[in-house]
């Protein structure tokens, strides 16, 4: 089910979508706070920095860029300071803003979040709300029928500011009875787009209950309520699939002729959950396009929301998240390009990287004080592990004790290991060369000359870190402990071995 479910993935590089819909720039004004204003009792704040993210429909662009498609943004924003932001961090993210409209008359739609400590202690929204004039209809819908030729796929991100009117929704329909696309509508009023019989359709809980005039209901009892609509809602939106998403409660599936399907997901704050719908609709929208069946779909787009919900911010899933959440052991990456690409993708989100090697044949304490100290270096930790080949030619035929597979397993249960990457050569040099790291730690008694990847690693911008081994805890030590006859005296015995200096920890 999983190599089925990563073939769909490798599929979203081959179309081209356009995401149609309201563009909003998320600002976070991040600072700090010790003490309370004078002038009423409130927290004072001192900024440290603020960041622009692409929010609403824009969000929504910059996560289907993320999973590998063709992407083209169409929206109205205004000719301000704002628009500038989001259109620079559009293009940042590989997204094509050629045909966005900038309305002289109109202001980008703005949301400001104040936060402290990742605390968001207040939120300013600003920009235009109202529908556009009929003038800048009229581009819209020229710059619709040029980008309907291009595309495979059509995303309608809708939140009910004035971009997507009646005129777009018509046109659309027209269009769709001469040359059919993939049309996937996330909408706050749904019921607006049944005459364009969409592929699928994304209420929240909150839009469910307003489609189909139901109360709300406490927690629990909320799936069962949603379950007994099925029908009514696909009615209603007059799509094939709709997946109906109900935070903690996963989603539920709703295709016609077919009985409803959910999929649960693990609980998570409301303050992570900024954006996760625009994830979930990009991923379900490439799954539909690349040949997946709804369940499929949904699977793969839960997943996307999961990993965006592990993060903080306005934030994007990845195809290499999304592949890696589908493999046996997500921290594992397989290749050279594969680590090359993640490794774009974090410096891309300004991470420092950490990177250390080893054997690591008999986890032991010592493997522990490396990897933990290694990684309060930087933010992620790349760890090359020796292919039992190499281990071979290191320590000789009887090594290594454990195979690389179980290595990797027990390695990546260490909360310090970010990433995991064999390599079969003696040295790590070609993972140096694609992991770039800002450090390169190094366990042992070395100085930073006597390291053969030191000039490699200064040559790459980084910086060698050496962290002493703990005395008298080594894989060969405890390897001759177990051989050893069980006689008095033989412990004493044991404390005169040395450590072995290979390429990296034991």
């Amino acid at each position: 089910m999983k190599d089925d479910l990563k073939a769909i993935i490798e599929k979203f590089k081959k179309h081209k979508v356009l995401v149609l819909g309201d563009a909003i720039l998320d600002t976070y004004i991040k600072g700090t706070s010790e003490r309370l204003c004078r002038e009423a009792p409130v927290p004072v704040i001192n900024v440290c920095e603020q960041e622009h993210a692409c929010g609403g429909a824009a969000n929504t662009a910059i996560n289907v860029a993320a999973l590998g498609a063709e992407t083209y943004f169409l929206s109205i924003i205004g000719k301000d300071d704002n628009g500038k932001e989001l259109v620079s961090a559009l293009n940042k993210n590989k997204v094509n803003t050629d045909f966005i409209v900038r309305d002289k008359d109109r202001s980008t739609l703005t949301k400001k979040r104040i936060t402290a400590s990742s605390n968001i202690l207040l939120r300013v929204d600003e920009g235009s709300t109202h529908k556009i004039s009929h003038e800048v209809e009229k581009t819209l819908l020229d710059k619709i029928k040029k980008l309907y030729r291009k595309v495979d796929t059509i995303i309608l991100s809708d939140y009910g500011y004035g971009v997507i009117t009646e005129a777009v929704i018509e046109l659309l329909a027209a269009k769709k009875t001469s040359e059919r696309k993939y049309i996937i509508v996330d909408s706050k009023n749904l019921h607006r787009f049944k005459i364009l019989a969409p592929t699928a359709a994304k209420p929240n809980y909150e839009e469910t209950l307003k489609l189909l005039h139901l109360p709300r209901l406490e927690e629990t009892d909320r799936v069962a309520q949603v379950l007994e609509n099925a029908a009514p809602l696909l009615e209603i939106t007059g799509a094939k699939y709709v997946a109906a998403t109900l935070d903690i409660d996963g989603t539920i599936l709703f295709e016609k002729g077919r009985t409803p399907h959910r999929i649960h997901t693990a609980p998570q704050d409301n303050k992570r959950a900024i954006g996760a719908g625009d994830t979930f609709i990009s991923a379900f929208a490439l799954s539909l396009c690349s040949g997946a069946s709804g369940t499929a779909s949904a699977e793969i787009a839960s997943s996307a929301a999961a990993i965006v919900l592990q993060k903080d911010g306005t934030v994007v899933c990845n195809c290499n998240d999304l592949r890696s959440y589908f493999t046996e052991n997500p921290k594992f990456v397989s290749n050279i390009r594969e680590l090359t690409e993640k490794m774009i993708a974090l410096r891309r989100e300004g991470k420092k990287i950490v990177f250390a090697n080893g054997c690591f044949d008999i986890l032991h304490r010592g493997h522990i004080n490396l990897l933990n100290q290694a990684k309060a270096l930087g933010d992620v930790l790349i760890v090359g592990i020796n292919s039992d080949e190499s281990i071979k030619k290191l320590k000789g035929n009887e090594r290594p004790i454990n195979s690389l597979e179980d290595r990797i397993t027990v390695l990546a249960g260490l909360q310090a290991v970010t990433l995991l990457v064999s390599f079969n050569s003696d040295t790590p040099a070609e993972l140096i060369k694609a992991v770039k790291p800002d450090f390169f730690v190094k366990g042992g008694d070395y100085t930073k000359d006597s390291i053969p990847e030191a000039a490699l690693v200064k040559q790459m911008g980084g910086e060698v870190k050496i962290i002493p081994f703990l005395e008298k805890r080594s894989t060969t030590l405890i390897i001759e402990k177990i051989k050893a006859p069980a006689k008095k005296g033989n412990s004493e015995n044991l404390d005169k071995f040395q450590y072995a200096k290979a390429s990296g920890m034991e």
